[in-house]
């Protein structure tokens, strides 16, 4: 019985295990280990962050908009040959072929997926850690729209001095989307408390001279329309020194104050990786891994998502994190160790990553598609949704995927 273990189930892992599940036989068991009872869809977190309250009534425990972001690993692999743990992994020994977690359990294994994805990037900067809010999880979402409305809350009520000020640190993607959707967020909350004008000011802050520099200026062009529309104020070349209770210092020496800060300035690779004796790493921290995703010196070990440091022979660069990649990282890991069992030579990874879709705030989002193409406004915010409905029914059964894509619509979609 040929032993595949798979760590962490962000979407390469899951592509992996669903993938491995369908096209190998009886005689390969399947388990993947997780430190969470879901999945976590990550392109609706900022949605969780900005979500209207107005719509969570008689729900302290915010269960239902847990329900819209959290997908449960028992229905991905209900009725499928994959074995879910929960638990927290803490040691892997690679000459012994062994994964140790914290409840003492020990798994060995054939072959090795190490999917378990990345933790927040402070860049060494002080205060990061202990003064900004991080996203990375549900819990952070949720406590950045409880902390919302609660500084709201103290304005009305003339607790505080208006208006509130959040300070949104790095603008990638990620930063956007959420800049965009709080400043919608606010003025939900400015219109239930009859405190129009008097919520709050966001401004996104990006180190480089460029946010989104990967883009076209073309492109930047509509989002930075659609930003100043909503009420945004972008400000690029401005470094953060050092973070403080209340503000943020840039290094030209200038202060801004914030009542909320949120850190979105990027991510690394999980510090744990550096604690697996003979695992090859990037200066990055990742996983050196060659054209088959095959981590260096392991034949039996494989890596995907923000683990890999799969450099494109192309670009000769890293390629980037987008959730599609490690989708399709997933699917040739799964294909790669099939083949190891056949005896039949690797596949190569032959990245493609010229698409990308940026909401920004509301219906409205910008897509980018292959040879240029593009959409925004509605158009691009209902390509979005395609996508999200295509991968959610890629996962779960056909029903489950429109069942779930149905509650996050209709939830979400109430404050825009």
């Amino acid at each position: 019985m040929t032993k595949i273990l798979i760590l962490g189930g962000g979407f390469g892992g899951i592509r992996c295990a669903l993938d491995l599940e369908k096209k190998s036989g009886n005689d390969v068991t399947v388990t993947l280990i997780d430190k969470n009872s879901y999945h976590l869809f990550l392109p609706a977190l900022y949605e969780a962050a900005s979500a209207f309250k107005g719509s969570l009534k008689n729900d302290p425990f915010a269960l239902r908009l847990k329900k819209t972001i959290c997908i449960p690993f028992y229905d991905i692999f209900k009725n499928k040959k994959v074995n879910f743990v929960q638990a927290e992994v803490c040691e892997v020994d690679l000459s012994a072929k062994k994964v140790k977690t914290k409840g003492g359990n020990v798994f060995c294994y054939d072959y090795l997926v190490v999917a378990i994805g990345s933790q927040a990037e402070d860049f060494g900067i002080p205060g990061v850690s202990e003064y900004a809010y991080q996203f990375k999880s549900l819990e952070d979402a949720l406590i950045i729209n409880e902390k919302l409305e609660n500084l709201v809350k103290d304005v009305v009520s003339n607790k505080k001095v208006s208006p509130v000020n959040v300070l949104v640190v790095g603008a990638g993607f990620n930063g956007v989307e959420l800049a965009a959707e709080l400043s919608c967020r606010a003025k939900n909350i400015s219109e239930k408390f009859n405190a129009k004008n008097k919520c709050s000011k966001i401004v996104l802050v990006e180190s480089g001279p460029r946010f989104l520099p990967m883009i076209s200026d073309s492109e930047r062009a509509i989002i930075l329309q659609r930003l100043t529309k909503l009420g945004v104020v972008l400000m690029e070349n401005s470094p953060v020194e050092k973070v403080e209770t209340g503000f943020v210092k840039i290094k030209n020496g200038q202060v801004l104050i914030g009542d909320m800060i949120i850190w979105t300035a990027g991510v690394r690779a999980n510090v744990f990786l550096k604690s697996v004796a003979g695992l090859s790493l990037t200066d990055k921290g990742k996983i050196v891994v060659g054209q088959n995703l095959q981590a260096k010196d392991w034949k039996n070990v494989f890596a995907v998502g923000d683990n890999q440091g799969f450099v494109d022979n192309k670009t000769q660069k890293p390629v980037p994190l987008f959730a599609y990649m490690a989708i399709e990282q997933g699917k040739v890991v799964a294909n790669n160790i099939l083949k190891n069992l056949k005896g039949l030579k690797n596949q190569h990874y032959k990245p493609e990553y010229g698409v990308w879709v940026v909401p920004v705030g509301g219906k409205f989002a910008l897509v980018h598609l292959w040879k240029g193409l593009r959409f925004s406004g509605l158009v691009g915010w209902l390509i979005r949704e395609l996508v999200d409905l295509k991968y959610l029914v890629s996962i779960l059964s056909f029903k489950g995927g429109l069942l779930f894509f149905w509650r996050e619509i209709s939830l979400f979609n109430k404050k825009d």
